[in-house]
């Protein structure tokens, strides 16, 4: 006997027909709900205290308002640690808070520092000694400068009396030349002074002597003459020594020099008193000062006068030491004659 299932299905009772269904939906649809309710209850509790304090705020006493109102400003007033942005070095704003000593140490570990340094001025300078020595260096660039005093020499040197020599280093020939010509521009402009340079080649007898050069440079490759290099050769070109007389300038005089031609006026003879002093610009190259050594050579003859004078200085108080006791021995024997 068979049945059909139509047949099936209407002996099975309606009760158990919804445990033989399969279940067309996922049961977990039915448990999201309830995490949805747990979430809004989280949340409703997270904000509970703010409703809360809102509610105290509302029955405090202006006395706890004051209060947590001060505490409130204290909060603020204690400094974020925020981060400071960093500033390279370049964009650092200087601090001149170096002391003397450390200067000079700085000056000793950088060589070009040292080597443009412009020396001390002397006692009694003239009024355009300051300007020429920044001109010398900064605007010419010449380095190792140094300042000889030379007015106390007597008899005085042969480029004139009262004189004051600068010696600088120029870095190649070339740059002595420049340098050289703009410090005659710049004394005829600025001061209206007549400079001379001896050694100093103008623009056109240069060009006149490399056409020359060039010339018999020629004239000996189409001979064939390997014999005469270029440097065997003094063609005048090369130079290593500027020698520009300033001339004499207003001040500068030193009060003993003053004093002793106050005292020659009388004096009768050879020629004149000189008023103010005369400067002096030597510009080498580095090989020829060190060839040269001007430096040594007016140090030793300073230190021979100051000796001279030092030795007449002590002959004048020892004559005048025995004429004082020459006085007194005949001031006595004159009082016991009495």
């Amino acid at each position: 006997m068979s049945f059909s299932a139509n047949a099936w299905r209407s002996l099975v009772a309606p009760c158990c027909r919804q445990w033989t269904r399969t279940p067309l939906v996922p049961l977990r649809t039915f448990a999201t709900p309830s995490k949805r309710m747990n979430e809004a209850r989280e949340r409703i509790q997270k904000d509970e205290p703010i409703l809360t304090e809102l509610n105290e705020n509302a029955f405090s006493t202006p006395e706890n308002l004051s209060q947590s109102s001060e505490s409130s400003i204290s909060k603020e007033e204690i400094p974020s640690t925020t981060t400071v942005p960093h500033i390279p070095w370049y964009l650092q704003p200087s601090q001149s808070t170096i002391s003397p000593k450390e200067e000079s140490a700085d000056a000793q570990f950088h060589p070009l520092q040292a080597r443009q340094k412009l020396p001390d001025l002397p006692s009694h300078p003239p009024a355009i000694l300051k300007p020429l020595l920044e001109q010398v260096s900064v605007s010419l660039g010449m380095d190792d400068l140094t300042l000889l005093d030379l007015r106390t020499l007597d008899p005085p040197p042969a480029l004139g009396a009262n004189l004051l020599m600068l010696i600088g280093t120029a870095r190649s020939e070339k740059h002595l030349h420049v340098s050289a010509d703009r410090l005659c521009r710049w004394l005829r402009s600025n001061y209206d002074l007549t400079p001379f340079a001896d050694g100093l080649l103008g623009r056109n007898e240069l060009k006149l002597k490399m056409r020359r050069k060039a010339k018999r440079s020629r004239l000996l490759s189409s001979v064939g003459s390997k014999t005469t290099a270029d440097s065997a050769i003094d063609d005048g070109i090369r130079t290593g020594w500027v020698c520009v007389n300033v001339g004499k300038v207003e001040g500068g005089e030193l009060p003993e020099n003053v004093a002793k031609d106050q005292r020659q006026e009388g004096f009768v003879g050879f020629g004149g008193r000189s008023e103010g002093c005369r400067i002096v610009v030597q510009m080498l190259t580095e090989e020829k000062r060190g060839e040269v050594d001007l430096e040594r050579l007016w140090t030793g003859i300073l230190k021979r006068a100051q000796k001279q004078t030092d030795v007449k200085a002590d002959l004048i108080d020892g004559q005048e030491q025995v004429l004082d006791e020459k006085a007194e021995i005949e001031h006595e024997a004159n009082a016991v004659q009495r």
